[in-house]
């Protein structure tokens, strides 16, 4: 025979469960797991993201800071094309006017000058030096 707390149980049981008599599942007390992360360990995990996200902070300055020195290098580069391309122009008139034949047309359609005879040449010798202040002398022939 069933001793008198089994059969109390049963009762409840049948009572509770009908014709099943499914029996009572035993609940187990589940114990919290301690964590294995120590305080130690929080304050190193907090002090590496700390130091990764400053990393990271200015790893993004630096490429904007990079970013706007390629901008003004390029600003720069076209500033220096362009006068570049002025500096070419500018020899290449410079060059146009340094020419004989542009020379000697200004002088006879501008000026008015002419050829000199060949009997209005005068040749100078180291015999006839002036004395002193050639331009001077020079001035005084040139105006009187």
């Amino acid at each position: 025979m069933m001793p008198a707390e089994q059969w109390y149980e049963y009762q409840d049981s049948y009572k509770k469960y009908g014709f099943d008599m499914k029996p009572k599942k035993v609940r187990t007390v589940k114990q919290k797991k301690k964590s294995s992360v120590t305080s130690k360990d929080r304050v190193a995990m907090i002090f590496l993201t700390i130091v990764i996200g400053a990393l990271c902070v200015s790893v993004i300055i630096t490429t904007a800071y990079a970013a706007s020195i390629k901008y003004n290098i390029n600003d720069i580069i076209k500033k220096n094309e362009v006068i570049t391309g002025e500096i070419e122009n500018l020899t290449v008139q410079l060059n146009q006017a340094n020419n004989i034949q542009a020379i000697e047309y200004k002088a006879t359609t501008q000026l008015g000058m002419v050829n000199p005879d060949p009997n209005d040449f005068i040749y100078v010798t180291p015999k006839e030096k002036p004395a002193k202040d050639f331009a001077l002398l020079l001035k005084e022939e040139a105006y009187n």
